[in-house]
């Protein structure tokens, strides 16, 4: 699924390109929507008539990059699909959102080596694709392939941890999630290391803060300088019935791919990155729902 914030990029990339402002003679600015240019460009690539016509109606830049917007939420195509229930326009929303993300790319690739073209829509059109590779998509050979259909956007991946952390009681939720949205920042902006390592470090504290609030509930509390230590942590988990060992050796093999990992000459980078946060945050899900339940049990003292 395409999510939100890849919506937002296509909107943004469509915007920059079909749109332009400029200063008026005396102060303020001028708006300008390429309003014939967008319907030749939808129309070259065999979209339905309908949505070149709603495409080409908005006069200004807000409300023009709106239309963009709003197909993620099946409002732009409610005008041509009355009869259509708020599911079947997000249905359809996904799939033009989809279409309209693979074919910029491919108009990226033309003008790309452009001296002023490939230049002035390069951060556009690499933020696109580092979105859509959040969301699981591949665009390879001018076509656009979802990887993983199973694996959770950006929203409900977020949107589930947050979930699981608050049930479970943890505490430094903020600092755990700034890390996490600096993580998926840093994917953006193409630097693998530092995504990785701020993936590491929201894996780390969802385990740190675990053993936290499972020691105080059994009254077998680590002390700081150990909480400190991420393979006491772990251990610490182990002994407390939360990992079997094979569950832990798998966990410590990927903290140690999380810390030692750097550019592998058979693998892209964005590549690596994009697969070790899926892996972190995938057992990040694991700890928190084994955590959950344990934190529900009931110590001798309270059982007596």
């Amino acid at each position: 699924m395409i999510s939100r914030q890849s919506s937002l990029a296509i909107a943004d990339a469509y915007t920059q390109r079909f749109t332009h402002k400029s200063s008026a003679r005396h102060g303020g600015f001028i708006e300008k929507v390429h309003s014939h240019e967008i319907y030749d460009f939808l129309y070259e690539n065999e979209y339905e008539a309908w949505f070149c016509n709603l495409a080409r109606a908005p006069n200004y830049i807000r409300t023009f990059k709106d239309f963009w917007l709003r197909i993620h939420t099946g409002e732009s195509l409610a005008a041509a699909t009355k009869d259509w229930t708020w599911q079947q326009r997000q249905k359809l929303g996904q799939r033009l959102l989809n279409d309209l993300s693979r074919d910029y790319l491919r108009w990226y690739e033309i003008v790309k080596n452009d001296p002023f073209y490939g230049k002035h829509y390069q951060p556009s059109a690499e933020k696109l694709l580092r979105r859509l590779e959040l969301d699981g998509y591949l665009y390879r050979d001018g076509e656009l392939m979802q990887q993983q259909s199973d694996v959770l956007n950006v929203e409900e991946e977020t949107g589930v941890l947050n979930s699981l952390f608050s049930r479970a009681g943890l505490a430094r939720a903020a600092d755990a999630f700034e890390f996490l949205r600096l993580g998926e920042e840093h994917f953006v902006a193409g630097r693998w290391s530092d995504c990785i390592s701020n993936v590491r470090k929201f894996f780390e504290l969802t385990l740190q803060e675990g053993a936290r609030s499972l020691g105080a509930k059994r009254g077998e509390s680590l002390n700081e300088a150990s909480l400190s230590r991420p393979m006491d942590v772990r251990q610490y988990l182990e002994r407390q019935g939360l990992f079997e060992r094979k569950e832990r050796e798998s966990i410590d093999k990927l903290y140690g791919l999380l810390s030692e990992t750097g550019a592998h000459p058979y693998m892209a980078e964005s590549d690596q990155a994009r697969l070790l946060r899926q892996l972190s945050l995938t057992l990040s899900q694991f700890v928190l729902l084994r955590l959950e339940a344990a934190l529900k049990q009931r110590t001798p003292e309270s059982a007596a």
